[in-house]
């Protein structure tokens, strides 16, 4: 396993928890009732299994990238990191509309819906170019060794206790929130 089979597998985990968040879209789009708990365990996913995600891009690979003249002012990796901004802004936005939500606004589950709906199309897309191209590029462009260190600083052995504790949560809500929207299809 290096570092860009890190990264892909945690794109599996995302797709499968955007899965889940299209399907509550769907259901807030029909008015229909979703347990807000979900909704804020998912956003909490996103939110925080995301942010180490990108973290680990944008703390750990791109500066190295950098070295070798892919740097911030490169296309792709000006693209990636608008991107991962994009995403925090929907996150934000999803998490007011969730609060809304839970006041009684009116319009609120149809805004979370719609936030919901370009938050996954955006990150889809994320992980379309990182997955098909630029993990590609990147491996082309790093030295085994520089792949070797940014690998080290990536493994599970490295998280708190409290990471530890917000994998293990994120793992069963990969394992339990799927079947739960397979029914409401």
């Amino acid at each position: 396993m290096n570092i860009f089979d890190v990264l892909m597998e945690e794109h599996r985990g995302f797709k499968t928890m955007l899965d889940v968040l299209e399907a509550i879209a769907a259901r807030l789009a029909r008015n229909e009732a979703v347990p807000h708990g979900m909704v804020s365990d998912v956003l909490d996913f996103f939110e925080l299994f995301a942010d180490r995600h990108h973290g680990k891009e944008e703390d750990l690979l791109f500066p190295v990238l950098a070295q070798h003249g892919i740097g911030t002012d490169q296309t792709v990796v000006a693209a990636l990191m608008s991107q991962h901004e994009a995403g925090r802004a929907y996150g934000h936005k999803m998490r007011e509309d969730l609060s809304r939500l839970r006041a009684g606004s009116a319009g609120a589950a149809a805004d979370l819906a719609a936030h919901a709906r370009g938050y996954t199309e955006l990150i889809r897309e994320h992980i379309r170019i990182e997955d098909e191209y630029f993990y590609r590029l990147a491996e082309e462009v790093l030295t085994s060794a520089e792949k070797e260190a940014i690998f080290r600083q990536f493994r599970p052995g490295n998280l708190t206790t409290e990471g530890a504790r917000d994998r293990d949560r994120y793992l069963e809500m990969l394992r339990s929130y799927p079947p739960m929207v397979a029914d409401w299809r």
